[in-house]
Formats: structure tokens, C-alpha cells, sequence
């Protein structure tokens, strides 16, 4: 079949429910990320998506379900991102380990809608179990995978008095903090910055294992 007929063929119904589903998740991370979760409405969130408040019903419920499936989207979309930056690196720990961490910073994940997203569901997970678990078990995965990096990249240069959960605490950390620093600051603060930063730490850690050389186009 010519691209042309393919590109025009009708979506199953299975393909138009789907996309349905997307865009009104899409559009309820565009308003929490712009309005926060108390004025984000179904009403809004179908104005956004271009949809029926009717198509917003049919998939959701509740507004309460909307957002935890927003919530599990965000987190399989960032478990599978990782993972693919995990994968795709080269085959030494250094090399995953710079390609995990930078990985905050990539689209769609350092997108400045995602992260204000994540900050507003880290805001209210204290008080919502369900919020807790989605938001911690990417943390835990991660955290552990990094922290097994840090150990192996440790014992390979002999670097003394580094302790593998503390340096993976750090890294978690500051970028965390980054993430906030572009929200707040995004005059004085922008993606290429926040990696250059953390490569600089990386480098300061271990540098026998991101040696200068190897930056000097940053």
C-alpha cells in the first residue's frame, strides 16, 4: 500500500481509544503542570485535549483516577526511558552511569511541564498511599542501579573513602535540585547547564574515570 493510503487509513478502535486516552493525559500533565492540581478540572483537562467532556468520562471516572493513571504513565515513560539509556550506553559502569544520570535532562523527561508535574505528585504523595507507591518504586529501581554503578566504578579506580550510597545519594539529589532550579530559575538556569553540572561532579568523583580530556567541548 503507497505511504499516502497508509498515512490516511482509519484508526481501529482500538488505535482511537488510545489516542483519546493519550491526549487527556497529555493535557492533564499541561494543566497541573500550569494550574496545579486543585484548579486542574475534567472540564479543563477536555479543553486541553480538543475532546468531549463525555470522551473525558468514558476513560476516567474520576478526576482522582485521571491523575493516578497520569501518575503511572509518568512513571513507566520515565522506567522506560532509563532503561533504554541503560541499555543503549556503552558496556563499562562509567558509561551507564553518565548516560542515567543525564538522562533527567533529555526529552520528553526533562520537558519543564513533566518536571513541574512530578514536583506537584511528589507535593501530595505524602497524604495519598497511592501517589507514594508510584512515585517510590521508580526511586528505589534507580537508585539501586546507580548505586551498584557508583560501587563497581569505586572499586575499579581505588578511590578511597567514597562510600557507593552516599555518592548515589548525592547524585539523586542534586538532580532533584536541578529540576527545581529550571522551574524557578529558567533565566539563569536551562538543560545544558544542569548536565554540564553534573558531569562536572562526576568528574570531580572520579576522575580517573571522566578524566577532563574527554569534556573539553563543554
Amino acid at each position: 500500500m503507497p505511504e499516502s493510503q497508509l498515512q490516511s487509513a482509519p484508526l481501529s478502535r482500538a488505535e482511537g481509544k488510545q489516542r483519546s486516552r493519550q491526549k487527556l493525559i497529555t493535557a492533564t500533565i499541561n494543566s497541573i503542570a500550569k494550574r496545579g492540581f486543585a484548579d486542574t478540572t475534567l472540564a479543563r483537562v477536555a479543553e486541553g485535549a480538543g475532546l468531549s467532556r463525555g470522551i473525558v468520562n468514558f476513560h476516567f471516572r474520576t478526576k482522582d483516577q485521571l491523575f493516578l493513571e497520569t501518575l503511572k504513565f509518568m512513571s513507566r515513560e520515565y522506567r522506560e526511558c532509563w532503561a533504554r539509556a541503560f541499555d543503549e550506553a556503552g558496556p563499562t559502569a562509567a558509561e551507564k552511569l553518565e548516560a542515567v544520570v543525564l538522562i533527567d535532562f533529555e526529552p520528553p523527561i526533562g520537558n519543564r511541564n513533566r518536571l513541574a508535574c512530578w514536583f506537584a505528585f511528589y507535593g501530595e504523595a505524602k497524604s495519598r498511599p497511592t501517589y507514594m507507591a508510584a512515585c517510590t518504586e521508580v526511586d528505589d529501581v534507580n537508585f539501586t542501579a546507580v548505586n551498584n554503578l557508583c560501587r563497581t566504578i569505586i572499586e575499579e579506580g581505588g578511590y578511597e573513602n567514597l562510600d557507593p550510597d552516599l555518592v548515589g545519594q548525592g547524585l539523586s539529589a542534586m538532580g532533584e535540585g536541578l529540576w527545581l532550579d529550571l522551574l524557578v530559575s529558567p533565566q539563569t538556569n536551562d538543560v545544558e547547564k544542569s548536565r554540564n553540572t553534573l558531569k562536572t561532579y562526576l568528574r570531580a568523583l572520579f576522575p580517573k574515570h571522566f578524566p577532563i580530556a574527554n569534556y573539553a567541548g563543554d
